[in-house]
């Protein structure tokens, strides 16, 4: 430390100085820094603190609301020196800091203080360059990161992968326009890479040296996502290839993944994708790791796949999969496609195999996984899939649910899009699928209107014709030769698909509750 600079320590992490504030020059602020805050308190004329009463003298930041710091110097000639703290946080048109509530939004905001305690510019500098290092500190505890990432990866970068394609071919430039900037004041590290051809992001992360990286960022839909998912299992490490965390900007027409991220901090959701993407970026910069469920797919081609969100069969498959023609409307697409449907239904005929949620069940999980196990090993329920299910034995879990069809979505996050949340009760690792379905009959138009004017709220569920059950597996028979399935939004071959839950197999960038909030209603 520069001799002559000391800051008032009141413990090993808090520390305590006077700041003035740059619009407010002549007033003088007490600044202490706690593991879980910065309080900002305006002094009297004879130096004395005033009440710590929280009033307009007064301001607590909590460690949360702050997602980076920069020293900065003042004009060429002073001694002054500025530490420009960048905040997020919940606030309404007064500026004023509040509870979650539906008048509210996420805002940035900066707040620029000033210390010109010495006489000369580098024992200033100094003192704001100790602040920055402890403020910058107490923003990475508050990340509580793995161990493993702690140990081996703190200075290493993040792998970004846009999609110049998605959000209508605007992806690059929203990321260009919105991102980078929070990330260059929260000082978060990446590598950028614009992918050039489908299937370019899951080639390079089969190949990538998984130490160098602190994890993976997709600038696009859930699209790449799924691919850049299945293309790190596909790895003969996928073991540790899973302890990458992913994070998601929402650059796409779904963008359910960072919806389910969001929803599980307890945020609202911004409504624009700007506001949308700056949100998911200080997430991302800022965010704690959590685990994620997935499903182990076998499709009737022979391949196994990895889906992170959803499999469709029947109406959400048809809009899913037919609105393609219409991605240049962005997230629109959907609900043009949905209306027609629902003029002109389609039923479809097969039956669903599955096996009821038990939670004493053995189903595996993340710590069982380890570099000997196989993917082969991760099947606990399935059979082969051309081998048939014995539904009618007394012993066997198995049960059987009979078509015609309307809707079948078998999920394992709540929402399957920004817009439709398919099982307002999930969250990002429950240990079980949601087994979700509609049976076609003389009413079908009526009911897929009543569904997707709920779809909204997720509270479609609760209509008497749609039926939700927490399951470990499932098997779709499709009767019919031809017709439409997806699987986290992408078009896989027609015919019969099993899956069963990983319970929290992956990992992501996301943020947890902040404790005494009120979740986003549902």
């Amino acid at each position: 430390m520069t001799e002559g600079v000391t800051t008032t320590t009141t413990t090993s992490d808090d520390m305590q100085d006077t700041f003035s504030l740059r619009d407010q020059s002549s007033k003088q602020y007490t600044v202490k820094l706690t593991t879980a805050a910065l309080v900002i308190q305006l002094q009297t004329n004879d130096n004395r603190e005033q009440s710590t009463t929280i009033n307009n003298n007064t301001q607590v930041i909590p460690i949360e609301d702050i997602y980076g710091c920069l020293c900065m110097k003042d004009n060429k000639n002073s001694i002054r020196c500025h530490l420009n703290l960048y905040l997020y946080s919940l606030r309404k048109a007064s500026g004023v800091t509040l509870p979650f509530s539906k008048k509210s939004n996420l805002q940035r905001s900066q707040l620029l203080l000033t210390y010109a305690k010495f006489n000369d510019f580098e024992s200033n500098f100094g003192a704001v360059t100790r602040w920055h290092q402890s403020l910058k500190r107490a923003i990475y505890l508050k990340q509580n990161l793995p161990l493993d990432i702690v140990t081996t990866k703190r200075d290493k970068r993040a792998l970004v992968f846009i999609n110049p394609a998605g959000g209508a071919g605007k992806a690059y430039c929203l990321v260009m326009e919105y991102v980078v900037g929070v990330w260059s004041e929260a000082e978060f590290t990446y590598h950028m890479i614009v992918t050039e051809y489908a299937g370019h992001a899951r080639e390079f992360v089969r190949s990538i040296q998984l130490a160098d990286w602190t994890g993976i960022v997709v600038a696009s839909g859930d699209g790449l996502l799924y691919e850049v998912v299945n293309g790190l299992m596909s790895r003969n490490d996928w073991q540790e290839a899973l302890k990458l965390p992913i994070g998601h900007l929402p650059c796409g027409s779904g963008n359910a993944f960072i919806t389910n991220i969001v929803r599980y901090s307890k945020q609202p959701v911004m409504k624009t994708m700007e506001k949308f993407i700056v949100q998911a970026a200080v997430i991302i910069a800022t965010h704690n790791v959590l685990p994620f469920d997935m499903a182990l797919l076998d499709i009737c081609d022979g391949r196994r796949l990895f889906s992170f969100l959803c499999t469709e069969w029947g109406v959400v498959a048809d809009v899913d999969c037919d609105s393609e023609q219409y991605r240049f409307l962005g997230e629109t697409r959907f609900t043009v496609e949905a209306l027609k449907h629902m003029l002109k239904p389609r039923s479809y005929e097969g039956y669903i195999d599955y096996i009821p949620y038990d939670a004493a069940d053995d189903t595996v999980d993340s710590n069982r996984i380890t570099t000997d196990t196989t993917i082969a090993q991760l099947h606990r329920h399935l059979l082969p899939l051309n081998e048939p299910i014995p539904t009618d034995s007394t012993s066997t879990k198995w049960r059987r649910i009979n078509g015609p069809f309307l809707h079948v979505l078998i999920t394992s996050k709540a929402c399957i899009s920004k817009d439709v949340v398919a099982s307002f009760r999930s969250t990002l690792s429950d240990g079980y699928l949601s087994l979700q379905y509609i049976r076609a009959d003389g009413s079908s138009r009526i009911h897929l209107a009543k569904t997707f004017t709920k779809l909204s709220d997720g509270k479609h569920v609760d209509f008497d014709f749609v039926e939700l059950l927490p399951i470990r597996a499932f098997r779709i028979v499709p009767a019919d030769s031809s017709g439409n399935m997806m699987v986290d939004g992408e078009k896989i071959p027609y015919g019969p698909i099993q899956g069963e839950i990983l319970p929290s197999v992956g990992r992501c960038m996301g943020k947890l509750p902040k404790v005494n909030e009120v979740p986003p209603s549902s």
